[in-house]
């Protein structure tokens, strides 16, 4: 996480400060706080728990399928067709990506999802607007326990890419997967390497780096909306920037093969209602923090007088 952080600092001033020097790039991360204490405490509590929370839900989805069986898969994609006028959601979009390249390039964008956990890390150890920090952190934590883990568990589900491993009959996705498989052959597609992986990892009943099978609903877009709650508060650019990667992740999910549109759907109303709830939790539950002099004023932005 240090690392990270001096990475992150030395990104930003050598983008962002001007005329660009060695010298003054040096001097600007020292002056940063990089290593503040203040800082340091603020990240405490979230760097000791974020490992553990991370094991626990990564366990826990390991052994969905162990508690409850694969049962949802065919309701998913009935549900799919009776929202989307009889046709598969992934048909629609066809015309439009179905090109080995623009599949490619989904299928990296799809799994930069992982790189965008960092923003976390950068909230853990920020002093600045300390309330919209704590609602994104809590939100955080609440999309991850209950739509990753309850939610998960509620709707045992293993995605259109399994479909044909788990539901007996014909299979509405074979014509997806052997496009899919197809553009294999011209570029490489990240979705079909993590798939096998997956699915290796549950033949085996092992547990693995980001193992564990589960459709309903998709986290990978809860999260992506959650960074846009989040970044829409620094500037429009970073608004505009994240809010679509949401209908990359949103797009994405459902023609690589990962999830039924009504994963997404389901997700975004979750993710939406967490960030909501732990905006309330905030302002009405979290007792105040003591502060340093010099964040008051980052409190006053938050819309909290210097007492709250």
């Amino acid at each position: 996480m240090a690392g990270f952080r001096i990475f992150g600092e030395t990104t930003y001033h050598a983008l962002h400060v001007r005329p660009f020097r060695t010298a003054g790039l040096w001097k600007g991360i020292r002056q940063s706080e990089i290593f503040s204490l203040d800082r340091a405490a603020a990240a405490y509590i979230p760097v000791l728990l974020l490992p553990l929370f991370s094991s626990v839900f990564t366990s826990f989805k390991i052994s969905i399928p162990e508690i409850v069986p694969f049962a949802w898969d065919q309701t998913l994609m009935r549900a799919d067709l009776a929202l989307h006028g009889g046709v598969h959601p992934w048909q629609l979009l066809q015309p439009v990506l179905g090109h080995p390249l623009v599949t490619s390039a989904l299928s990296y964008l799809y799994n930069f999802w992982h790189g965008m956990i960092c923003v976390v890390y950068w909230q853990m150890f920020r002093l600045e607007k300390r309330a919209l920090r704590m609602q994104f952190l809590i939100s955080f934590v609440l999309t991850w326990a209950i739509l990753g883990s309850l939610g998960a568990l509620l709707f045992s589900s293993a995605g259109p890419c399994y479909y044909g491993y788990i539901v007996d009959g014909p299979n509405p996705f074979a014509e997806q997967l052997a496009y899919l498989q197809s553009t294999q052959d011209i570029f490489t597609n990240r979705a079909l390497l993590g798939q096998e992986y997956l699915w290796r990892l549950y033949q085996d009943g092992k547990a693995g780096l980001g193992g564990g099978i589960s459709a309903m609903p998709s986290l990978h877009v809860a999260v992506a909306l959650l960074i846009f709650l989040l970044a829409r508060s620094f500037s429009r650019r970073m608004a505009w920037i994240t809010g679509t990667y949401v209908v990359i992740i949103m797009v994405g999910s459902v023609h690589l093969g990962w999830h039924y549109a009504v994963d997404g759907y389901v997700a975004l109303i979750g993710a939406a209602m967490a960030w909501m709830a732990a905006g309330w939790i905030v302002r009405n539950v979290v007792p105040p923090a003591p502060c340093p002099s010099n964040a008051s004023s980052d409190l006053l932005q938050d819309g909290q007088s210097p007492g709250a």
